[in-house]
């Protein structure tokens, strides 16, 4: 199948931000693809950098509307691709590979919506990634993505616009509400392990106690439901919770102080292990992660049966870490997900998972960057720099690594520790 991308920009009055965002498009590395972009009939000089790309664009047009609904369905309208992915102005590509990543990382041809994690970019100039939820059951319950960082198949786009008869109850929730009555129709949801979009927190849905109240509206169908009513009581006080000034500093304690000062010195597996999974790290039967590991958001790190993280390992989940069975990490391996964009004027941050399949093997000292992902019974030397995917029962090494060899298939042990007080 045809997997042509439509990605749709709604901008009104947006000079300071839309040359950015739409540069994020034209930086992708996914080539079916094409623009258009849905101005409001802006006054600020935004359809004059428009119209700078105009012959890299399908279609454009400067005119007024209804709101960005309004625009999103006029933009739906004129999409000839397969997919449609929304990029609003202000935002941008997680990468100049997200697109890419969300084609081939998923399955297209058993998707009707694919969707994957996004990164929060705040006002302060810091960023930190945002994990969708892997189960899109999920959704019966409340939003589990970014819009944005989610492609709809454009057949079913197109059978679901956005109701604006709704608009004066929802407001800005339209495209929750869109999507809660895909999923009830029951099309095919599929999550893959790669982050989308980078979205501002000072947006028009920054606002979280009504973002509360209008889940409930939609999921309850406009009327009251004691079991939503409750699930949204309990949501309500948990960001009041999450938003009060004791908030940063418990979190501080509990996940960096703890996890990095506190673990590393208690001798036992089991009652580390306890602590981890607390938090939400996923980890196996027999597996076993040694002492003075450090952890960056421990909670998105999973790990197999039968696998092994020895002393001295830095593994920096932010945009998640998955990591197989019979997996052996040696003494001193760093896993970073995140980095920045050498050449971005604003220092952008960027973050991508990293995967490590069956039986893998990484040396002494190796330092696996973002968004790799090592084949089944690969094997990492001592000291090498894994910047691409390695392939299965492929043995890297040096700096960039590169192929030095293959390794047998026949793989049939367990990586077990069972040394006391380590």
């Amino acid at each position: 199948m045809s997997n042509k991308i439509s990605v749709i920009t709604v901008v009104y009055n947006d000079a300071e931000n839309i040359r950015q965002t739409m540069e994020s498009y034209f930086s992708q590395t996914w080539e079916e693809k094409e623009y258009i972009v849905i101005d409001g009939g802006s006054t600020d000089g935004t359809a004059d950098i428009v119209a700078e790309y105009a012959d890299q664009l399908a279609y454009w047009c400067s005119e007024p509307d209804k709101g960005l609904y309004d625009a999103l369905n006029k933009g739906i309208e004129k999409a000839t691709g397969d997919w449609i992915i929304v990029l609003n102005s202000g935002d941008r590509f997680a990468d100049k590979h997200a697109i890419e990543h969300a084609m081939t990382r998923s399955n297209p041809d058993k998707a009707d919506i694919i969707y994957g994690d996004s990164i929060e970019l705040r006002a302060d100039g810091s960023e930190r990634i945002v994990k969708a939820s892997d189960n899109p059951d999920d959704l019966a319950n409340g939003v589990v993505y970014r819009h944005g960082s989610s492609l709809v198949r454009t057949e079913v786009q197109r059978k679901y616009l956005y109701d604006l008869t709704k608009e004066p109850k929802i407001h800005y929730a339209l495209d929750w509400d869109m999507i809660y009555r895909v999923f009830r129709a029951g099309y095919r949801f599929q999550k893959v392990n790669a982050p989308i979009e980078a979205y501002k927190t000072d947006g028009m849905s920054n606002h979280v106690f009504r973002n509360i109240w209008y889940n409930y509206r939609i999921i309850s169908s406009y009327r009251f439901n004691a079991r939503m009513f409750f699930i949204s009581l309990k949501k309500t006080m948990m960001m009041m919770f999450v938003h009060s000034p004791f908030y940063p500093i418990l979190k501080g304690i509990g996940t960096e102080y703890m996890v990095n000062d506190v673990l590393p010195h208690i001798p036992f597996w089991s009652w580390r292990r306890a602590y981890l999974r607390l938090l939400g790290l996923k980890v196996g039967k027999g597996s076993f992660i040694m002492k003075r590991t450090y952890f960056m958001s421990p909670w998105l790190v999973t790990v197999g049966k039968h696998s092994h993280i020895n002393r001295g390992c830095t593994i920096d989940a932010r945009a998640g870490i998955n990591i197989g069975d019979n997996v052996s990490i040696s003494h001193g391996v760093k896993l970073f997900t995140g980095s920045h964009d050498a050449q971005s004027p604003h220092f952008n941050a960027v973050f991508a998972p990293i995967t490590i399949d069956d039986y893998a093997w990484l040396g002494i000292g190796c330092i696996v960057l973002k968004g790799v992902h090592i084949g089944k019974g690969a094997v990492v030397a001592a000291g090498a720099v894994v910047t691409k995917d390695v392939p299965e029962y492929t043995i890297v090494g040096g700096i960039p690594a590169k192929t030095i060899g293959q390794r047998t298939k026949n793989l049939k042990y367990h990586c077990i520790w069972n040394e006391p007080l380590t």
